[in-house]
């Protein structure tokens, strides 16, 4: 039992100290200038194939196994909602080793916040489409997302509470860096912004895994509000034969 409850725990603040270590190597690599270029090009947190972005990318995969694993273990919710959480959490990791959207971005020739508002405006019958199929989504999960809320609410404020601080550092605050900095990578602004946006993305990581952890450490089986569902509707179990079989 307190290997459940700690297990959590200390993997949030192990993962914690280690993203602390990563943006503390990075901005004693600022201020040496990059003069040691061995560890520049390990620790850089505005590049890929690198240290940080393996952190990065082993900890979301991380949560797809703990995903697909409540997808083996668990009745309820389905397997197809874990199934689905788990290839979300896949392409985050992937996406933090093969860029995917900075390639698509790429192909576009600027950042996203720049075409995507137009391109929306211009093309809303496909907005309109993505929007149905979000929802069509939802709706088939919807029983699978009010389960998760009436019984493992904790486990699920955590994981929203990730998804925001880590959209929160990808989008809002590259955005901002991106819009007041107009494109200036050398500034020390701008190596400040991508120390704040990567330890975000990476807290947001680390938030989402031990919700991921809590689900699949948490007991198989009826939760507890439903057994005592359960319970209700057949008070007869919990009578003596004697009492059970005597009339009324």
């Amino acid at each position: 039992m307190n290997l459940r409850l700690n297990l959590p725990k200390k993997v949030f603040i192990s993962a914690l100290v280690c993203e602390l270590v990563l943006v503390g190597i990075y901005l004693f690599d600022l201020a040496t200038a990059s003069h040691f270029q061995t560890l520049h090009s390990l620790f850089d947190l505005d590049s890929e194939g690198n240290i940080p972005a393996w952190f990065s990318s082993s900890q979301l995969f991380c949560v797809a196994i703990a995903f697909w694993s409540c997808a083996l273990r668990k009745k309820r919710p389905s397997k197809l909602f874990f199934a689905l959480a788990g290839l979300a959490a896949v392409y985050a990791s992937s996406d933090e080793t093969a860029q995917i959207h900075e390639r698509v971005t790429a192909l576009m020739g600027r950042r996203y916040v720049d075409w995507l508002p137009a391109y929306a405006a211009h093309n809303f019958l496909f907005v309109m489409v993505a929007v149905a199929f979000l929802l069509t989504v939802c709706q088939l999960l919807a029983d699978d997302l009010l389960l998760l809320w009436n019984n493992y609410r904790r486990a699920v404020l955590l994981a929203m509470l990730g998804v925001v601080v880590a959209l929160t550092g990808a989008m809002g605050v590259e955005t901002l860096g991106y819009k007041l900095l107009q494109g200036h990578t050398e500034s020390l602004w701008y190596k400040f912004e991508v120390a704040l946006e990567e330890f975000m993305e990476m807290v947001g990581g680390s938030l989402v895994l031990v919700s991921a952890l809590m689900l699949r450490l948490h007991k198989g089986g009826l939760s507890a509000k439903e057994s005592k569902g359960t319970n209700r509707t057949t008070p007869a179990s919990r009578l003596s034969p004697g009492c059970a079989s005597s009339p009324l």
